[in-house]
């Protein structure tokens, strides 16, 4: 199985796949060669870039024949798009993406865009789960910092339901999971805290050409 849907998400002209670790960059440009791909240098930041790729985490795009690549390995891809297919969004999202904000900053870029957070769809893709991502005080202190909510088990942080708490509290129209932790799963992910320290998935968001 090279690509994982969520059958629920299909906002009008949007289409989707969380790569696992058979699914090469390769393939992808291969798969989208009619397309114009956005991809990022993702350097943990909370930058989003609208309609070009370069250094960042987020990318935001209105044209159609786009797709938005974001690569993982234990860090989780966040789509959002517009329930019409008016605008699509990409995000990587770590524990530093998540505790300082790239998920409000891309709902505002959205809003001042003219979409409304109710108009919206997010999917949530496979990332490490709380059953194995432990973490330090720098992660604590990030949230303390910013006055968050620290979701998870002990130590160890869960991804999912802190962006998804996120996207509820900014008034997401519908939210879309796919909660397989990519530790556990060797056979489908690769994963930086089993071992992975070079390789990445490679998930894409796109909206389709008008032919």
């Amino acid at each position: 199985m090279k690509i994982l849907k969520i059958s629920t998400f299909a906002p009008e002209g949007v289409f989707h796949g969380f790569g696992t670790r058979d699914f090469t960059l390769k393939e992808l440009e291969e798969e989208f060669r009619s397309y114009r791909i956005l991809q990022l240098k993702q350097v943990h930041s909370t930058k989003i870039l609208v309609e070009k790729g370069g250094e960042g985490d987020g990318l935001i795009s209105r044209k159609r024949g786009t797709v938005l690549v974001i690569k993982t390995a234990d860090c989780m891809p966040i789509f959002l798009a517009h329930r019409d297919g008016e605008v699509i969004a990409a995000l990587h999202g770590g524990w530093r993406g998540l505790c300082n904000g790239i998920i409000p900053a891309a709902v505002k870029m959205l809003q001042e865009m003219g979409f409304s957070p109710s108009e919206l769809e997010a999917a949530l893709g496979p990332s490490i789960g709380p059953c194995c991502y432990e973490v330090g005080e720098e992660v604590f202190e990030c949230f303390r910092r910013n006055n968050l909510l620290f979701l998870g088990r002990g130590k160890n942080l869960d991804l999912p339901s802190t962006a998804e708490l996120q996207l509820k509290e900014l008034g997401i129209g519908k939210i879309h999971s796919l909660p397989l932790c990519t530790r556990c799963h060797p056979w489908l992910f690769y994963s930086y805290r089993r071992g992975d320290r070079n390789a990445r998935m490679f998930s894409f968001l796109g909206l389709l050409e008008i032919k």
